[in-house]
């Protein structure tokens, strides 16, 4: 068996957060027990471990509430650590990411329907031949809402639309930070119980072809607000999208970037088993995507 690093987001129960395609609780647990039995659990800082089963690392990306109530919860119980990823852009900025606020509204609202409400100002055959980076979603209306927002719109015209319906829900935004994002005391509780925390990014956007510009915008703020609250190095990092549409290019041009300023490894959305032992980016399996005989 070759060394495992599967891939969570949301960790609830699916008929509670419709806008991504979460795992239940009680799904999250016969996963880690079974990774348990098969795999020496590790953290990331301990890829070069002798151990006598193959590796595997449990890493969460984005950083939600429901991580800290139900995944951490777990974790503790079974004694096994996990991998988190924080954005620090709805911490210090108090901004929420395009792509939660997609999530948050394909929770409450039917895919048709804002379909229906943003069709006539795109251009819909491009949307559609693009829009198999969301190969995963059953319902095409969903997949045509989720590039819409998430790539084909700039963020100055997805932000209007999406907070207005998300306030609808949650009357501000701010509310809605608060129950949705860890907060401070967690990421801290979690980091003092044995967890890994690792840098995703400050406002979630896709790779840019501009190495030293993007760490500038997307990475150095997480790793210092990190740093700073954590009061230690942090060396882990995840990128948002995997690095989206460019995610080979970055690979390859962001890794001098991250390795000058301290980095030690990164996890990619390539799907497929790795080797802890070689290589800076490791590839991992979504969790939805995880058949517990150790095939995917």
């Amino acid at each position: 068996m070759e060394d495992l690093v599967i891939m969570y987001h949301y960790v609830m129960e699916p008929e509670e957060w419709k806008g991504s395609v979460p795992i239940s609780p009680s799904d999250f647990r016969k996963q880690v027990e079974w990774a348990k039995e098969h795999y020496e659990i590790i953290k990331p800082e301990d890829i070069h471990k002798q151990t006598q089963k193959p590796k595997c690392i449990i890493s969460f990306d984005d950083a939600t509430k429901d991580q800290y109530t139900n995944a951490f919860r777990i974790l503790k119980e079974l004694n096994v650590p996990g991998y988190f990823t924080i954005m620090s852009g709805p911490l210090i900025e108090r901004k929420v990411p395009i792509f939660h606020l997609v999530h948050t509204v394909l929770s409450h609202f039917k895919e048709e329907q804002i379909w229906e409400e943003v069709f006539q100002q795109v251009n819909v055959t491009e949307i559609k031949n693009k829009s198999d980076i969301y190969s995963y979603e059953m319902n095409e209306y969903r997949r045509y809402v989720k590039y819409l927002f998430n790539f084909y719109w700039s963020e100055e015209q997805s932000r209007p639309y999406l907070e207005r319906k998300v306030t609808s829900i949650y009357h501000t935004l701010e509310n809605f930070i608060e129950e949705f994002y860890l907060s401070e005391r967690e990421i801290l509780e979690m980091d003092a119980s044995g967890m890994s925390i690792g840098v995703h990014s400050v406002n979630h956007l896709p790779y840019e072809r501009n190495p030293q510009g993007f760490y500038d915008k997307e990475i150095r703020g997480c790793k210092n607000y990190l740093e700073k609250l954590l009061n230690k190095d942090v060396k882990l990092y995840t990128p948002s999208f995997g690095g989206g549409e460019q995610s080979i290019q970055m690979q390859v041009e962001l890794l001098p970037i991250l390795i000058e300023n301290g980095f030690i490894l990164g996890f990619t959305t390539e799907k497929g088993f790795t080797d802890m032992r070689n290589g800076f980016w490791h590839k991992r399996i979504d969790c939805n995507q995880l058949i517990l005989n150790g095939v995917v």
